[in-house]
Formats: structure tokens, sequence, C-alpha cells
């Protein structure tokens, strides 16, 4: 069936690497981990035989339902509200040909009324899933500087972060910190001019991390990811910031890595084989062209592996 018209501003980065990665069989179990608006979900699709399953799944109930509007009805589609760190909860180990995650942040999702962008005025909530969780008005108003400042280094890592932090504690004794203007202000109130850009985006970034638990939703979902990989699968990751990137390439090079024995014993006795081959030597980056016609793509960066045996 023909999909509708994408209804969706965001647009998927690096459609034609992903699919080439993922789509290595027209057959099989499928999986977007991070639907968003189905841009990648689509191209997928179209690489798929009537044999092969798309599986989309995405913590944020909003996107999912924009992902039905955008991909149409198919039989060979199926979303669920869920992490990607959960899919050992819906298809089987050893079982899907290849995954796809897409840890950016989406277009539509910035330009929501949920506090994502410091470009908006709206209230500070910054939950993928706001039917659970913490909120970025929570930790903004009741976390202690020590921690405020733990945040900003941590998953900003802004070099200014003990200024920001206290700044936040001294503006919000006078009255709560209620919306992304507000906060923007006190974020700018203590820094240069010519920093402010950078430390309101690395700010910001920090808290929606801290709000969605995303780095320990990243650590869990690669190893949930990769029992799920049939072998000869394929896992490919983008990533939009160095925190997630980092985590990406460590995972690769574990899976990869053979006998972990000592140094100091002569010969292997671990027995454990490399159970990964990887497809990115170094990370891929969007063509010049690209960042033409999507700026936001600018950052991205993809890694993929294929899996070779049983860890």
């Amino acid at each position: 069936m023909k999909p509708e018209p994408d209804l969706s501003r965001h647009q998927p980065v690096m459609v034609e690497q992903v699919v080439g990665f993922v789509v290595r069989s027209s057959r099989g179990i499928f999986v977007d981990g991070t639907v968003g608006g189905g841009g990648h979900a689509r191209a997928i699709l179209e690489r798929l035989s009537p044999a092969g399953q798309l599986f989309c799944f995405d913590r944020d109930l909003k996107a999912l339902d924009l992902a039905r509007k955008v991909l149409g009805k198919d039989e060979r589609l199926h979303f669920i509200h869920a992490s990607y760190a959960d899919l050992e909860d819906y298809i089987p180990p050893n079982s899907s040909r290849g995954i796809l995650l897409d840890l950016g942040l989406s277009s539509d999702q910035l330009e929501s009324d949920r506090g994502f962008s410091y470009s908006r005025d709206s209230e500070l909530d910054m939950r993928f899933d706001t039917e659970n969780g913490l909120t970025a008005y929570q930790i903004i108003n009741k976390y202690p500087v020590a921690r405020l400042r733990e945040l900003f280094l941590r998953y900003g890592e802004e070099p200014l972060a003990p200024r920001i932090a206290r700044n936040i504690a001294r503006v919000r004794k006078s009255g709560a910190i209620r919306t992304t203007f507000e906060l923007a202000r006190a974020i700018e109130e203590t820094i240069p001019a010519r920093f402010r850009t950078k430390a309101l985006s690395r700010s910001f970034q920090a808290i929606r991390i801290e709000v969605n638990r995303e780095i320990e939703h990243l650590e869990r979902g690669l190893e949930v990811c990769w029992k799920i990989l049939t072998t000869g699968g394929v896992l490919c990751a983008i990533s939009y910031h160095s925190i997630e990137d980092r985590r990406l390439k460590r995972f690769f090079a574990a899976k990869v890595k053979g006998c972990i024995c000592p140094p100091r014993l002569p010969v292997c006795v671990c027995g454990k084989k490399p159970s990964a081959a990887i497809l990115t030597p170094s990370s891929l980056q969007p063509s010049p062209k690209e960042i033409r016609l999507n700026p936001r793509s600018r950052s991205a960066r993809l890694r993929a592996a294929e899996k070779i045996g049983p860890d």
C-alpha cells in the first residue's frame, strides 16, 4: 500500500548509508528502534519483500502516532510504544537481520511544546514519554547545586558548569523557573556573549539526557540489540554528540575483541572469540551536500557492525 505524504518536518540523516548497512536481505525481521518521524523506516520498508517485517519502536507516543500516519497501513509494519532497550520483550534472541538506532532529537520534538529547545518558550518538560518520569522542571528547581554542576559537566561537557549551576540556584530562590525562556535567561546571565549559544545547547542537552536517562538506555539497549541480532545481522547507530559516540565506539570495540585473558598468561584459557566485524572503521558523516540541505545533520556520526558469532 502506498504510504501517506510525509507529515513530519524531520529529515532523516544518511538514508542510503543506513539502508545499505541495515537491509542486506529483503526477508526477515528488521528493527527501527527510534522510529521518530518514520523517514528511515520508510526507506527500509521500501527494500523489504513481502517476507520482511519491520518493528518500529519509540518512547515518544506522539512520534509513534506520527510515524503511523507517515508510513500508512502495511502488514509488514509493527508499531510498539517502548524503548529500544526493551526489544527483547517483543523480539526473540538471534532473530533480527538489521537494527537501526537513530539517537538524535527530531525536528518535530524540537518544535513541540515540551521544552526541548531554548528557542521556543514552553514549559520545562523534555520527556520523550510524557506518561512517565522526571521532568526538566523538577531537575532545575529541585536538584542541589552540586548535582546540577555534575549534570552539566557529565552530559553537556560544559566548561562553565559551576557558574551556570550557581546562577540557576540563585534565580530559583526568587521563584520557580518554569519555562525554557526563564531557564535560558538564567544560563545566559552568567555566560560571556560569545559562549552563550554553545552553553545553552550543552545545558539543554544535559537536562534532556538526564530526564530521559538516555545514556542508561543506550548502554543497556546496545547489549539487548546485540542479543536479538542473528549471525550476519547488522547494528547501525547514529549519534549526535561525543558522549553517545564514545559509548558506541567502545561497545563495538569490545565485541570485536577476542581473548580477555590477563597478559601474563602464555596461552588463552578464556576461549572468547570476536563476535563482531566493524563495518565503519571510523564514523561516517553526512556529505557536504546533505549538510547544506539539512544543517541539523552536521553533527551526525554513523557506526555499524556485523554480528559474526555469539559472545
